[in-house]
């Protein structure tokens, strides 16, 4: 579905943690409606979505059991779903919100690049929202900056040879639930048992970065490997989220290492850490390219939770605008503000 730029796009949140509760606060702002909110059972449910999202003041709107909830009916255009990371965890809502005839868009690492992590799930998702004429999407902060940005820096290259990403990211700015996923507090031992020796929360999917860009390229990919290992430090370091200092040689972090190759021969790596944070470090995400002419490009941000939420918000409307079926952002133009609106 289309809208102009005056017309305010309807939205459902679906679900009311960290990040939709920023987008509920910038739709706020813009004076873009909400119609309605679900929640898993418990303390947010029956309360008024400003009040649970930090807006203090009620919107009319209360939060609903997704598991309870009527979903026929809903007056929207596009429905935003942040709840976890895995495709096929988040099928169910992707079901309740696409047969009721609304585009998704998901903040959840496996949807931004659906066919590379979970070709199963993706391919009932691609199904679903074709059947109902809508389209899917995953976005947030890697939008811009891990996927477009690796795409920008290549523009003036007559000649490709590798491209390299590097970024750094404080994992307790998204919450306690981050910090556990990436194994912050653990032994080494324990570290190797939960994410090396198994994928735990998050192995996988940071492969589909280098897969992401490289395909957007044009490029063949005929190999994506990755591997986990914990950041150590030397000295101790406290967290301020955890109320705790953890002590030298405990798991403060993951570090990411993937490598991928082409057909053509063009090579891609990556070096990806979630972790605390010690004095002087800086969120940061970097893509070098390697040939003719060589360049780099890095996004520093203060704030990565709001450009994780503004980036949601800002794709509305190119989805809204999108075929259906499901749609990578890289098909889907650079990210555009909303700063004027």
């Amino acid at each position: 579905m289309t809208t102009s730029p005056a017309t305010k796009p309807r939205l459902v949140i679906y679900g009311t943690g960290t990040y939709n509760s920023r987008v509920v606060q910038i739709a706020a702002e813009k004076g873009w409606p909400i119609v309605a909110a679900f929640n898993r059972a418990g303390s947010k449910v029956g309360k008024d979505l400003g009040r649970v999202c930090g807006l203090g003041k009620d919107l009319g709107v209360l939060v609903q059991d997704c598991d309870t909830a009527r979903y026929d009916g809903l007056d929207a255009d596009v429905a935003i779903v942040a709840i976890t990371d895995r495709l096929h965890q988040n099928y169910t809502a992707y079901e309740r919100l696409m047969n009721a005839g609304l585009d998704v868009i998901c903040h959840g690492t496996e949807s931004y690049y659906p066919f590379g992590t979970d070709e199963a799930t993706a391919q009932k998702i691609d199904a679903l929202a074709k059947r109902n004429g809508v389209t899917f999407t995953g976005s947030g902060i890697w939008d811009m900056s891990r996927i477009w940005a690796g795409i920008l820096v290549t523009g003036p290259c007559t000649q490709i040879r590798s491209l390299y990403h590097r970024s750094l990211t404080e994992s307790g700015r998204a919450g306690k639930h981050l910090m556990k996923v990436v194994g912050i507090g653990l032994s080494q031992e324990e570290y190797y048992e939960k994410n090396v020796k198994n994928p735990g929360g998050v192995g996988g999917m940071y492969k589909t970065i280098l897969h992401h860009v490289l395909a957007a390229l044009g490029y063949t990919v005929t190999s994506v490997r990755e591997r986990r290992e914990p950041v150590l430090f030397e000295e101790p370091v406290y967290s301020k989220v955890l109320e705790q200092e953890l002590a030298a040689g405990v798991c403060v972090g993951t570090r990411f290492i993937v490598e991928a190759e082409t057909a053509e021969g063009v090579t891609a790596t990556s070096h990806i850490e979630l972790r605390l944070f010690r004095a002087g470090d800086v969120e940061h995400m970097m893509w070098a390219v390697e040939g003719k002419p060589s360049a780099r490009i890095t996004v520093e941000r203060d704030d990565s939770v709001h450009m994780s939420a503004a980036s949601l918000f800002n794709r509305v409307r190119d989805v809204m605008a999108a075929p259906p079926g499901i749609q990578v952002v890289s098909k889907l133009g650079p990210l555009r503000h909303t700063a004027l609106e």
